[in-house]
């Protein structure tokens, strides 16, 4: 199956909690038609493969790129941008949330608009924030 979307998302070290919810927010979408690059950029972070790959044994969208040392977020996704086969990429961070129809709406607004080359979407702050 092609997808319309590759979600590319770099996990280092952000808590198992908030990876988990990261990817559950993706894996939850009302758009279910994409694929979902994850790259560990945190190669001896044992909680972190463990989690991913879980997942991924369990979601055939997920792609799991292991780096062979820490590059940082710019390189790591840079790499899974290289890995992206759809017609859109979608950004995502090991430590955000999307509502659940957050890619079905710039899916939309991407094919309605062909002379727009980028989107991009508000933010709602959560949690204990300083």
């Amino acid at each position: 199956m092609n997808s319309e979307v590759s979600v590319v998302m770099s996990v280092y070290n952000e808590p198992i909690e908030w990876i988990s919810q990261s990817i559950e927010s993706i894996l939850n979408q009302s758009f279910t038609n994409f694929e979902f690059i994850i790259i560990n950029d945190k190669p001896d972070g044992k909680e972190q493969i463990a989690l991913i790959n879980e997942y991924a044994s369990q979601d055939q969208r997920i792609k799991i790129i292991q780096n062979e040392k820490n590059l940082g977020l710019t390189k790591s996704l840079n790499i899974g941008i290289l890995h992206a086969k759809s017609k859109y990429i979608a950004r995502m961070d090991a430590d955000d949330i999307s509502m659940p129809n957050r890619l079905k709406m710039q899916y939309e607004f991407m094919e309605s608009h062909p002379e727009i080359d980028i989107c991009g979407t508000w933010a709602k702050l959560f949690g204990d924030i300083p």
